[in-house]
Formats: C-alpha cells, sequence, structure tokens
C-alpha cells in the first residue's frame, strides 16, 4: 500500500454516546515511555487515523518514531470545495470515524471512503480526494466500507442498522437497503463469499449481499451470528471488525468488554492473546493486525492509568497514542502526535 500510494501520487453526534456505560476503568495497562525507540518492521503497512483535532484523515508510517515529524505524515485529507464538496457537506463533516480505500476497476482505480460522527458518509477518488458521492446521514454513523462495485455500506450507530447504497448508479443516487443490528459500529466486505460482516452492540453478524449493483439486496444470515461476552455494564458494545492478513478464516473484533478472534466457519469468539495486559483490553475501539503479526490498537486514554504524557481528556473516547502489541499479545510500542485525538487508528491498505 505504501508503494501504491507513492506511485499514485508521483503520477498525478457526538460520537459514541453510550461511552459513559463502560465497565471501569483498566489500570493493568503499564506503557513504558522508553518502548517508542522501538522500530517497526519496514514491510509493515502504513497507519490511517481518524483525528477528531484536526477533523482529518491521516496516514502515518509506523517505522517513523516522531509522528510530530513530517517525515511521518504521509496523507491528509477532509472533505474541500476545492476538492468538489458543498459548503453543506463540508458543514456535515467532523469527527472522522472511518475510512478506507478500495480498487473499483469499473471506476478505474482507487478510491476512498470516510464517515464521521456529524453525518457525513462519502466516496471519493483516491489519493486526490476528489468527491465522487456523498450525503448526510443525519444520524452518527461509525463505519463504511466500499463493495467492488462500487456501492457503499455503512453502520448507522444511531439509526441501529447497517445501510447498503446503489451509490454505484449515480452521484445522487440514494437508494439502499438496511439490515437491523442495534448499535452498528463497524462494516467489513468478504469478497470470498459476497457477504458483509459488521458489529453491533450484542453481536458480529453475516449479511449477504445480492441484487445488482443498482437495485441490491441485503440479508442477515442467522447461522453466522457471534454474541460478544457481556461486561460488567451489562452492554458489550462492538466497536470494530477486521481480517486477519495471514488467515481468511479469522476475524478480529473489538468490544467494550474485550477484543477476539472470530472463526467464521465455527461462529467461535475466542479473547485475544495475551489476557488483559495483552491486546484482550476493554474499550478498544479500533483493532487491525499487520502481515507481521503486529496488532495495532486504539484505546481512550481515559481507560488507561495516568502514566502516559499529556493524554487525551475531552472526548472521552479518543487518544493521543497508536498502541503495537506483538502477536502474543506483548506491547511493543506506541507512535503518538502532539495534540491529536485519534478515535480509530488501524493499518491502510487497499486489498479486502
Amino acid at each position: 500500500m505504501k508503494r501504491l500510494l507513492a506511485l499514485s501520487i508521483a503520477s498525478v453526534f457526538v460520537c459514541c454516546t453510550q461511552e459513559s456505560l463502560v465497565p471501569a476503568k483498566d489500570t493493568t495497562q503499564k506503557v513504558s515511555q522508553s518502548r517508542t525507540e522501538q522500530v517497526a518492521l519496514a514491510a509493515d503497512d502504513w497507519v490511517w487515523t481518524g483525528n477528531q483535532a484536526s477533523n482529518q484523515i491521516e496516514i502515518y508510517d509506523p517505522a517513523v518514531a516522531d509522528w510530530n515529524s513530517a517525515s511521518a505524515l504521509k496523507w491528509s485529507w477532509k472533505p474541500a470545495t476545492t476538492k468538489g464538496y458543498s459548503q453543506y457537506a463540508i458543514d456535515h463533516w467532523g469527527l472522522p470515524t472511518d475510512f478506507k480505500v478500495r480498487t473499483i476497476s469499473a471506476w478505474g482505480g482507487n478510491h476512498l471512503v470516510s464517515s464521521c460522527s456529524s453525518g457525513l458518509v462519502t466516496i471519493a477518488k483516491y489519493p486526490e480526494g476528489t468527491k465522487k458521492w456523498a450525503y448526510n446521514l443525519g444520524f452518527n454513523p461509525h463505519g463504511v466500507e466500499l463493495l467492488p462495485n462500487g456501492n457503499i455500506a455503512v453502520a448507522a450507530t444511531d439509526k441501529d442498522s447497517v445501510l447498503l447504497f446503489a451509490s454505484s448508479t449515480g452521484t445522487d443516487n440514494l437508494i439502499h437497503v438496511s439490515v437491523r443490528l442495534n448499535k452498528a459500529h463497524s462494516v467489513l466486505y468478504d469478497p470470498v463469499e459476497n457477504i458483509l460482516w459488521a458489529t453491533g452492540n450484542d453481536f458480529v453478524i453475516a449479511m449477504q449481499v445480492g441484487g445488482t449493483a443498482a437495485a441490491p439486496t441485503l440479508t442477515e444470515l442467522p447461522a453466522r451470528r457471534g454474541k460478544f461476552n457481556t461486561t460488567s455494564s451489562g452492554n458489550p458494545y462492538g466497536h470494530d471488525i477486521a481480517r486477519d492478513l495471514n488467515d481468511n478464516n479469522i476475524l478480529w473484533v473489538s468490544t467494550n468488554g474485550g477484543v477476539y478472534s472470530f472463526n467464521k466457519t465455527t461462529e467461535v469468539l475466542t479473547d485475544g492473546p495475551g489476557g488483559a495486559t495483552g491486546i484482550n483490553k476493554t474499550m478498544v475501539k479500533a483493532i487491525s493486525r499487520q502481515n507481521s503479526g503486529i496488532f495495532v490498537l486504539t484505546r481512550p486514554d481515559s481507560e488507561k492509568t495516568t502514566e502516559l504524557p499529556d493524554p487525551v481528556t475531552d472526548p472521552t473516547w479518543c487518544t493521543r497514542y497508536v498502541d503495537f502489541y506483538s502477536s502474543t499479545g506483548t506491547f511493543q510500542y506506541y507512535r503518538t502526535k502532539s495534540g491529536a485525538k485519534f478515535y480509530r487508528a488501524k493499518i491502510f491498505r487497499t486489498p479486502y
């Protein structure tokens, strides 16, 4: 993905209102500042972040230890009039929540999808960032995905639904179908089975995509459902879902209660490695895994101990730190940027 971006450039709601209902703060994590000096593997993907301080999507190189340096920041974006966005769309962009880049052959290359708590969901050409499709949902979407045909799927959190729009057929096309999912937070396309996976309050679910690009259908597959563990607050609150790059049968999901691997065949959820001192922590907002096996996590600073310098105190769902753990769940290092308020940070790549 790093090479892809370089070549492309050369050639050319309140967020998470349920966060107040959370388990007690985990005081087991003790992060050593000296570990920030550890070097990321050169072959690992860059990391995208939703920075709610700058209201931008920002992409960083984890191999650069100082994310305040110009060499660390590889790309940044938000809707702008110079990118074809109306003032109305710009007014409804704020508190970015999700971001993905996918290759859409029918459109001639890579396109991004992004969402924000202020309501806007959008598709744009990548890396130029010029608008392809945009719509103000008006209700706190937390996750998006772009299907190979150009249709956009949205985890509409405050609508308790996963929506699938026929965006491939026109810039103003708002035709859509939906599946109900309480507090939908994240959505991921599985090209092997033409399935959409999503996390909600209590479950990870699978939905069969059908119909045509112009008239899609979306049907839940109840037999493919996994139920999250209940937290001390009584509500798991699923947050994120990601594929395992080394095992197509495994998805990684995070909730208020912990981080789990989900076996797509058996529908079994298994605790993440390392226990509470590893990646199986409470309130993990984003989970993904590098080809090297390194896990990338974001977790609110309000849930950590006070050992971290300059934590984010407002909003309480953000962090200034992106944390990296080994495949066995051992903390390796973090990356941080002064003044940042990251909600999600995940590995950045085009393939599903």
